[in-house]
């Protein structure tokens, strides 16, 4: 069982979509004409504002080329935004069944990370007031 960590979250249907539809270059549009559903339909679903059933979600798997399982299995991402006043770093990195003792490990050095780019970035905000 993982650890409760804040920056580790499931990855919706609607995220997965989003994410291989984006990686075909598909606008939304486009794929609700392909899969024969409505914009507004893929919309609230990447927006996970609803849930397709099995024959919508199939359909959009054959036009995404991707198999219905990969829409459907567990995965997780561990998604850090740093936002601070020198620079702005966002990464996404996705995580797929990884053994606990290694996803600890990166979150680890994940958070040492993080510690030391806040130390790098005060160290910047004092030599930039000088």
């Amino acid at each position: 069982m993982l650890k409760c960590y804040p920056n580790i979250v499931k990855m919706s249907i609607g995220s997965k979509v989003r994410k291989f539809r984006n990686l075909k270059s598909l606008s939304q549009s486009d794929l609700a004409l392909r899969s024969d559903v409505s914009q507004s339909i893929i919309s609230s679903l990447e927006s996970d504002k609803s849930i397709p059933n099995s024959v919508m979600l199939r359909r959009i798997a054959e036009v995404l080329d991707v198999d219905i399982n990969e829409l459907l299995k567990e995965d997780f991402i561990n998604q850090n935004i740093f936002d601070k006043g020198i620079g702005n770093i966002q990464s996404q990195v996705t995580i797929n069944n990884f053994p606990e003792n290694i996803l600890e490990d990166i979150i680890s050095n994940q958070q040492k990370i993080f510690t030391m780019m806040e130390s790098q970035n005060k160290l910047l905000e004092s030599l930039l007031k000088k």
